[in-house]
């Protein structure tokens, strides 16, 4: 998504007409979800996507209209059967659409938004989609501990608004949400602008290498870390944000450990992974993923639980073996795989198959006989399970006074 607000933030900057569509709420099935978002050009090109077919092209019919000028306009569509006959997306569900011309004066909020792209700042964007006469399609920024970029031109919406999106941010969930406000009436699509999670890679080698494509590819800020600078640069590893060269172990040990980072061990031995399990196994991070057989895993779990370097049910959240068992066997097909889990985790975090018990990054609840194989086996249990999200498992300490639709 920061992509397309670097183009908006161009096309403003080279003073190109252009109209948005945003996708701020969407009920039953639908080919695109709430946050999909798409640019039109003069041209009739199209940049980012609202889901294709049918859906897509009456958004984009709209949206020309309005790259010649007008009025901001909320579309609602039903994906039924005289909506999608003709080209055969009938998804029974309802989408709607928030069309805006090129949105005068906001020039300074997109070029926040892209600012804290870079800096891994934290803000909300609050979108009008309905509400008091001459608020719909107005945005602002609000930004923890600093003022609020943009105004939505009343001054009760904007407390209303602003107040939300604090308490939005402080549950710390990705998903972006549309609010309806009792007092005063409106519809207001919130957009968490986030960091990136970090995917650090403990090892470049062939699986470590086709990782760093395909977690880059879906939406994480990759770093990678080895000692071999034959393999660990960055025209071997172009997808790479950061290339580390150096001693893994110490790199770990001083790399930030936060409820944002996913840590991926894939080192050349079995030694060179244990090791480096050492620094994270307690880690409050995300996800902890580690390559290697069901016996390699085995003997690694017992050799900690011996020496007390690790709980069962700490052992039992990590994924090992790690990925999706979607029966592997090539480099592409096992980094497709962990990249899967990745993405897995994120949007829906893990759940124990046996108790119910929802948690991230993974926890499992262990029988009472505690040992290594009860530990791999809960892994085992848990491997392809959803659960919610690492937002929803964060503490709330504050409600937003609103009702969420």
């Amino acid at each position: 998504m920061d992509s397309l607000y670097r183009e908006i933030l161009r096309l403003f900057e080279e003073q190109t007409p252009f109209a948005v569509g945003t996708v701020v709420h969407t009920a039953g099935s639908t080919p695109q979800k709430t946050g999909a978002r798409a640019i039109f050009l003069p041209g009739g090109e199209i940049l980012g996507t609202l889901g294709g077919g049918c859906m897509e092209a009456e958004a984009r019919r709209r949206g020309l209209q309005l790259v010649r000028g007008g009025d901001p306009e909320l579309m609602e569509l039903h994906l039924d059967d005289d909506f999608g006959w003709d080209d055969g997306l009938i998804c029974g569900g309802t989408a709607h659409i928030l069309l805006q011309p090129r949105p005068l004066g906001q020039e300074e909020l997109f070029q926040e938004v892209v600012r804290l792209h870079e800096s891994r700042g934290r803000a909300a964007l609050a979108l009008v989609a309905a509400g008091p006469a001459g608020s719909v399609g107005r945005m602002c920024l609000v930004r923890p501990g600093q003022e609020t970029v943009g105004g939505l031109g009343d001054d009760a919406l904007q407390a209303a608004v602003e107040e939300t999106a604090r308490g939005l941010l402080l549950e710390g969930r990705e998903d972006p949400r549309r609010i309806r406000f009792q007092e005063p009436a409106a519809t207001v699509y919130f957009e968490p602008i986030l960091p990136k999670p970090v995917c650090f890679i403990a090892g470049a080698g062939h699986i470590g290498a086709a990782l760093c494509h395909y977690a880059a590819k879906v939406g994480f800020d990759v770093a990678i870390v080895d000692d071999r600078p034959s393999l660990c640069n960055k025209e071997r590893l172009p997808d790479a944000g950061r290339v580390l060269v150096g001693d893994i172990v110490q790199t770990i040990r001083e790399w930030p450990k936060t409820p944002e980072t996913y840590f991926v061990i894939v080192t050349r031995g079995h030694r060179h992974d244990a090791v480096v399990l050492r620094e994270v196994v307690k880690a409050p991070v995300a996800y902890i993923g580690m390559i290697g057989s069901k016996r390699k895993i085995l003997t690694i779990f017992e050799e900690f639980l011996a020496e007390g370097l690790a709980t069962p049910e700490e052992l039992a959240r990590m994924h090992a073996p790690i990925g999706l068992d979607i029966g592997a066997l090539t480099v592409d097909e096992i980094a497709l795989c962990i990249a899967a889990e990745l993405v897995q985790v994120r949007r829906k975090g893990v759940v124990d198959a046996g108790s119910g018990h929802r948690d991230c990054p993974g926890g499992s609840e262990v029988p009472e006989d505690r040992d290594a194989e009860a530990a791999l086996a809960a892994r085992l249990r848990n491997r392809g399970s959803g659960g919610r999200p690492l937002g929803e498992s964060l503490p709330r300490r504050s409600n937003p006074r609103a009702e969420l639709q």
